[in-house]
C-alpha cells in the first residue's frame, strides 16, 4: 500500500477519533498510526481531549441532577417544617386552652365542709328539705352538685375552679336558700334517701337523717321559692 501522507492522516484522525469515517479510511489511519510515532501522538491527544470533554458533559449532566435533587429535598424539609410548625402551635394553643379551662372554668374544686355554715333547717309538709346555706370563705361557688351514693347518702357538693374568683355581693349560691325535693329526687334516681350532707363522703356536715325531727320550714325560706 502508497504510503499515505501525515497531512491526509491528521485530517482524517478527527473523523476517526469521533469514529465517523468509512472502514477504508480507519484502515488506512490504522496503518499509518502504526509506524508513525508523530501521528500517534495528535491521535492520541485528539482521544484524552475528546474523554475530558465526554466526561464534562456527564458531569455537568450529574450535577445538574444533584441541583434539581438538593432543591427537592430542600422543599420537602421545607413543607415538613412547616407542617411541623402548624402541628406544634396547634397543639401548643390546644394544650393553652385546656390548661384555662382547667384553671379557671373546670368545677373541679370542692369546698370544704368547715367552711360552709348551714342553718335555718326545715320541712315542708310534701316533703321538701330547705336549709340556708352560708359559704363563709370569700370566694365564689358556680354550681352546687348533687348525688346519692348506694347507702342513700345524698351529697350537695359546692364547686368552683382551682383558680378561685373573689364573690360577688348578689350572688346566691355561697349565701341563701336551697331546698332538696326528696320525693322528686327518689323518683328521679329510684332509690331511697337516707340522709343528706353537704360536702363529699370524706369531708361532710350533716343537714337531715330519716327519723329525724324538724321544724317547718321558715316562712321567710318559703317566700323565697314561692311555697
Amino acid at each position: 500500500m502508497r504510503e499515505v501522507p501525515c497531512e491526509i492522516i491528521e485530517d482524517i484522525l478527527p473523523l476517526y477519533v469521533d469514529d465517523v469515517c468509512s472502514e477504508e479510511s480507519k484502515n488506512i489511519v490504522e496503518e499509518h498510526l502504526s509506524h508513525c510515532e508523530q501521528c500517534q501522538m495528535k491521535w492520541k491527544r485528539m482521544k484524552a481531549d475528546l474523554l475530558i470533554t465526554e466526561k464534562k458533559k456527564v458531569d455537568s449532566t450529574t450535577d445538574d441532577r444533584l441541583i434539581k435533587r438538593m432543591a427537592a429535598t430542600w422543599k420537602q424539609g421545607r413543607k415538613k417544617s412547616f407542617m411541623k410548625g402548624v402541628f406544634i402551635s396547634a397543639l401548643t394553643i390546644a394544650v393553652l386552652l385546656l390548661v384555662y379551662v382547667g384553671l379557671f372554668q373546670w368545677q373541679i374544686s370542692s369546698v370544704p365542709a368547715d367552711k360552709a355554715e348551714i342553718s335555718d333547717v326545715g320541712e315542708t309538709g310534701d316533703g321538701k328539705i330547705m336549709y340556708h346555706l352560708n359559704i363563709d370563705d370569700g370566694y365564689s361557688v358556680n354550681t352546687l352538685k348533687y348525688s346519692l351514693d348506694d347507702n342513700g347518702d345524698f351529697y350537695i357538693t359546692a364547686k368552683r375552679p382551682v383558680v378561685k374568683e373573689k364573690a360577688q355581693p348578689l350572688s346566691t349560691l355561697e349565701k341563701g336558700y336551697d331546698f332538696i325535693d326528696i320525693p322528686e329526687q327518689e323518683n328521679i334516681r329510684s332509690q331511697k334517701i337516707k340522709a343528706i350532707y353537704f360536702g363529699t363522703s370524706d369531708d361532710r356536715t350533716l343537714i337531715w337523717k330519716k327519723g329525724m325531727q324538724l321544724p317547718d320550714a321558715s316562712e321567710e325560706a318559703k317566700e323565697r321559692f314561692g311555697f
